[in-house]
């Protein structure tokens, strides 16, 4: 998947966000739809519906970003990620011990958070 492939898919989420109700569940019409698009990318195969669906229930990252963005000691960025340098170092040595998956956004920010964050669901916090 290169970055151009998740962007069509996130792009079409975002037009066909209100069939997949509260819960982001898509129907196979639209799989079939995103499959189609993605049918001759510019890199790699092309993605089946099965393979596009299996992509976006894999999509973890929008929570690792999540909890980066609101930990405090962290000025994450789409650039740079979590910013990590000596002053920080320590505090994000503790966060990856309980935060395994954020240790490749030390530095490296991830593209798609604002996409994903119109699509993901309100948690209320009570």
């Amino acid at each position: 998947w290169t970055g151009a492939d998740i962007d069509v898919l996130l792009d079409l989420a975002i037009t066909h966000k209100a069939s997949a109700g509260e819960g982001m569940n898509f129907k196979a019409i639209f799989w079939n739809a995103v499959s189609d698009t993605l049918s001759n990318p510019s890199k790699g195969g092309s993605k089946t519906s099965k393979v596009c669906k299996e992509k976006w229930k894999k999509g973890k990252t929008f929570e690792v970003i999540n909890c980066i963005k609101n930990t405090s000691g962290f000025a994450y960025s789409h650039e740079l990620g979590a910013n990590i340098g000596l002053e920080n170092e320590a505090v994000w040595n503790d966060f990856i011990k309980k935060h395994k998956d954020a240790n490749s956004f030390q530095n490296k920010g991830w593209p798609h958070y604002d996409k994903m964050k119109q699509l993901m669901p309100t948690k209320g916090k009570g």
